[in-house]
């Protein structure tokens, strides 16, 4: 199932728009990233950064020596909420919306607590509070890709995105997302002690009414 969600939900243009803004905002030469999937944007940084990859799925981080066999990035076992880890670094990623699949608050600082752990620079976007507005009628794709067929719908529930796939041949999953206000991350980074950049894709500065992502670059000092 992990290769399906690479080959159906990975977008190349979108994934430069992140690369090069983690280029422009990130400090110093070692970067790690958590929740990095299989790889993609650590394979774009390498060049640029002596980097570290966190994610919580084994079978995603087996699939980054396959994809980038090159790649000399240190790769961990580890979830975002409790990551320990005593090394430092000069900046800390979580990108791809991947701090919505938290689902309270609490769990949202502990995310927090562990990001302002690992960097003084710390970068990370959530979804913009529109995509309900955007989802609010339902959602709904279907297609064939060279390896698979698939239907994928987005359903709103209050404050969450429900994606439902099905990969048409046995294989479905359902996936939660919490749609939360930008602003409680905000908090909590000012919380810890840290000043914000806040964007909104990634060009226009502060939150917008409209827009798919809100980018936080966070600093400490």
């Amino acid at each position: 199932m992990k290769s399906y969600y690479d080959e159906l939900f990975y977008n190349e243009e979108g994934m430069k728009q992140y690369y090069e803004f983690v280029k422009k905002h990130a400090k110093g030469q070692t970067l790690i990233e958590m929740a990095c999937g299989t790889g993609d944007l650590l394979n774009l940084l390498e060049p640029d950064f002596d980097l570290t990859g966190v994610d919580i799925d084994v079978e995603m981080l087996e699939q980054i020596p396959v994809k980038y066999p090159n790649l000399k990035a240190e790769l961990i076992e580890g979830d975002f909420l409790n990551f320990n880890n005593s090394k430092r670094y000069d900046t800390a990623v979580c990108i791809g919306d991947s701090t919505n699949y938290i689902l309270t608050k609490e769990d949202l600082e502990r995310f927090v607590k562990t990001m302002t752990s690992l960097s003084d620079c710390v970068i990370v976007d959530c979804h913009h509070p529109s995509r309900l507005k955007e989802f609010a009628d339902d959602y709904f794709e279907e297609g064939s890709l060279d390896s698979f067929d698939y239907a994928y719908q987005i359903e709103v529930n209050e404050e969450h995105l429900v994606h439902v796939i099905n990969f048409l041949d046995g294989t479905f999953d359902a996936i939660y997302q919490w749609v939360f206000d930008p602003q409680l991350l905000i908090d909590l980074f000012k919380k810890y002690g840290y000043w914000l950049e806040v964007y909104t894709d990634h060009k226009l500065k502060g939150i917008q009414k409209e827009g798919e992502k809100v980018v936080i670059v966070a600093h400490k000092g």
